[in-house]
């Protein structure tokens, strides 16, 4: 049996904090599962995806309150690594993970499988905020939206190009 990490104490949550609070649903993703909780453990998948998306988004001072928030972040990560791996991983966490929470669509199979696909890109989440924000230019409406969205910069327009990938946080001129 594997060692659940301890949930952290409530109010802002480190980088430390939220990669422990992936863990610990992972793990409970598994065990809910083992128990036919299939609803629970789908919903726990998708938590650990979320804690290392709402950790890039602080790292870079976006918005990632709500589910938009978090889909963008999501969005504009794969936009800057191109992963068939991590796209397919967070694809499958938000439709067979936490739709099946509402809508209780998935077998037990499909949920392992999509645990699987969750647990493999692990590390890939797990490093991003650790890494500094790749270059980007917005390049269509769908990423000007987008951009918008998660700086609350209304002044971006489609062919800007940041150094540090739009991040609030991080200086174009250093990284």
């Amino acid at each position: 049996m594997l060692t659940v990490p301890d949930l952290p104490e409530p109010g802002e949550q480190s980088l430390d904090d939220r990669r422990r609070i992936s863990r610990r649903f992972i793990i409970h993703a598994r065990e809910e599962l083992e128990k036919g909780h299939r609803l629970q453990a789908g919903e726990k998948a998708w938590g650990a995806v979320v804690q290392p998306l709402k950790a890039v988004a602080e790292q870079r001072g976006w918005r990632h309150k709500n589910h938009q928030d978090i889909h963008n972040v999501g969005l504009q990560i794969l936009a800057e690594n191109p992963n068939v791996d991590l796209q397919e991983a967070l694809s499958e966490a938000y439709r067979v993970g936490h739709q099946n929470f509402y809508e209780n669509y998935y077998h037990p199979e499909e949920l392992a499988e999509m645990m699987d696909k969750v647990e493999d890109v692990m590390p890939i989440l797990k490093a991003l905020p650790d890494a500094p924000p790749r270059p980007f230019t917005i390049a269509s409406n769908t990423q000007l939206r987008r951009l918008r969205s998660l700086t609350g910069d209304d002044g971006l327009q489609i062919g800007d190009t940041s150094a540090v990938g739009f991040s609030l946080k991080h200086d174009a001129t250093n990284g």
